[in-house]
C-alpha cells in the first residue's frame, strides 16, 4: 500500500468559503448595523439567523466583518460557483457594489442626494466620468439632515474604487451571458445561459437572483424580501 501520496488529478480548488449569517455571532453582526442601515433586515432569535438583504447593509457589514477575517461579496464574487450554489433556487444575494448610470434618478428621488456625493467622490478619483460606473469600498453613516432619502450619507473608505464600463448602460438590459470578466461584469453572448438586467438611469444595487441572473434594476436600496440573504466570505 502506498502511503502519503497525493493523487495527480484535476482537483477543483475552492477559492473562497461562503457562509450565511446564522449562528452564535449572528446577533452581534446584526447589532453592528445602525437602525437606518438595517431597514429591510430582521433577526430571528430561534434560528439565530439574519433574514433579508439590501445593498446598504451589505456595504456596511463588509467594514464590520473585516476585523474577523471575513468580507461581503463584490460583483465578481456573485459569479463564483461557491456563491452561486447558495443562491440557486433559494436566495437572492446582494453585492457590496452600487452602479451609477446618471447624476439623477428619475424613478427613485431618494437616491439623488447619494448620487451627488457619489459623483463628487468618483470625479475626485477618476478626474472625469465618461461611462456609467460601479463603485466599491464605501459605507453609509446616519445623517439626520437627509429627510428625503434613506437618512444616510455615503462615505468613501481607503479602498474606494471606481470601475467605468459601457456594459453598465441600460441598453444592455436583457442581454445573455455565461462568463464574466475579472470585475464580474458580464461578457455578453447570445448563447449565454444567464441574463443581465439593468435600469436606464440613476442608482442601483447589484445582486444574483435565484435563477442565477445578475440584477441591477432595483433603485430602492432599502428594499428587501424574505428570500434575501447576506453572505459572508473568507
Amino acid at each position: 500500500m502506498v502511503k502519503n501520496k497525493t493523487l495527480n488529478i484535476a482537483w477543483q480548488s475552492q477559492e473562497i468559503v461562503p457562509g450565511l449569517i446564522s449562528g452564535d455571532d449572528a446577533l452581534m453582526i446584526y447589532n453592528s448595523l445602525s437602525r437606518q442601515a438595517r431597514v429591510g433586515l430582521s433577526y430571528d432569535q430561534d434560528s439565530k439567523t439574519i433574514f433579508g438583504s439590501t445593498p446598504i447593509a451589505v456595504a456596511n457589514l463588509d467594514f464590520f466583518v473585516q476585523r474577523y477575517g471575513a468580507r461581503t461579496p463584490n460583483l465578481r464574487d456573485l459569479s463564483r460557483p461557491e456563491v452561486m450554489r447558495i443562491a440557486k433556487g433559494k436566495h437572492y444575494i446582494d453585492s457590496r457594489n452600487l452602479v451609477v448610470r446618471s447624476p439623477t434618478d428619475s424613478n427613485w428621488s431618494q437616491n439623488n442626494s447619494l448620487l451627488k456625493t457619489i459623483y463628487e467622490l468618483a470625479e475626485q478619483k477618476e478626474g472625469s466620468i465618461r461611462h456609467p460606473f460601479m463603485i466599491e469600498g464605501f459605507k453609509f453613516v446616519p445623517n439626520s439632515k437627509d429627510k428625503n432619502g434613506y437618512g444616510l450619507t455615503l462615505v468613501a473608505g481607503s479602498d474606494f474604487k471606481v470601475v467605468q464600463d459601457e456594459r453598465f448602460y441600460g441598453k444592455y438590459n436583457g442581454e445573455s451571458f455565461s462568463e464574466v470578466d475579472e470585475q464580474g461584469i458580464p461578457n455578453f453572448d447570445k448563447n449565454g445561459k444567464r441574463t443581465w438586467w439593468a435600469k436606464d438611469n440613476g442608482l442601483s444595487g447589484l445582486c444574483i437572483l435565484r435563477d442565477l441572473d445578475l440584477y441591477s434594476l432595483n433603485g430602492d436600496l432599502a428594499s428587501s424580501n424574505g428570500s434575501g440573504r447576506v453572505v459572508l466570505l473568507k
